[in-house]
């Protein structure tokens, strides 16, 4: 793991702002206390961008959030809806 952060810093240093790189020194120390890293996964997250990013540009872009968040509400509506 030293070997590789030192390799990825003379690379490009901007990346060790990202929190991938933080969790990385413990995962040897989670794997060996709790097995798998499961927990360190952060594509399902990262994926949900999408979703948001897709609602962005439909957006009126003066109250971006309220827009996001009204778009959301209306799909969990038609959810429960049609689920009965």
């Amino acid at each position: 793991i030293d070997n590789f952060l030192a390799c990825t810093a003379t690379w490009t240093p901007r990346w060790f702002n990202k929190p991938k790189f933080h969790t990385i020194l413990h995962i040897v120390d989670h794997i060996r206390r709790f097995g798998p890293v499961a927990l360190f996964a952060t594509e399902s997250f990262e994926s949900f961008n999408a979703v948001i990013r897709a609602k962005s540009i439909h957006s009126n872009h003066r109250a971006p959030s309220r827009d996001i968040a009204h778009s959301f509400a209306h799909g969990s509506r038609i959810r429960h809806i049609l689920s009965g």
